[in-house]
């Protein structure tokens, strides 16, 4: 595996790990009470989303394909190597682009959104794994 890839799959294990640690600590109330508590969670489920779209693009590089300009269609140009998983992953980027803009009402949604995929990501890290394995990346 070459050392971007392990370093992008070690960078979304321990993201979705920090994640789980701080969600379990941050109610809803908490939420939109502690400006740290929000940013700590805003900021984890941006990096999980744009690890999971960088992820995306060297599997693109390495199957010699176009990268697209969207980060959905860069999750979704991914469905012949990884499946359904882009299908079900490639939503999230909505979710990113609304946190990160800080519509704050919708936050909090999009958290909880992020956190009922964690077994798709998880699954996602596993799969993209073995690509990159079995290309000697």
């Amino acid at each position: 595996m070459n050392q971007k890839a392990n370093k992008l799959l070690s960078f979304l294990n321990e993201t979705i790990d920090y994640f789980l640690k701080k969600y379990k600590s941050i109610d809803k109330n908490r939420y939109f009470a502690d400006r740290d508590a929000r940013a700590i969670l805003d900021k984890t489920i941006n990096d999980i989303i744009l690890c999971i779209v960088d992820i995306c693009e060297e599997i693109l590089k390495i199957n010699n394909r176009t990268i697209p300009d969207t980060y959905k269609d860069t999750v979704l140009a991914c469905y012949e190597f990884i499946g359904d998983l882009a299908l079900k992953l490639a939503p999230l980027t909505k979710h990113r682009n609304e946190t990160i803009h800080q519509y704050l009402k919708m936050n909090w949604y999009n958290i909880q959104i992020v956190k009922s995929k964690l077994p798709e990501i998880q699954d996602f890290l596993k799969k993209t794994q073995n690509i990159f394995n079995s290309y000697g990346q």
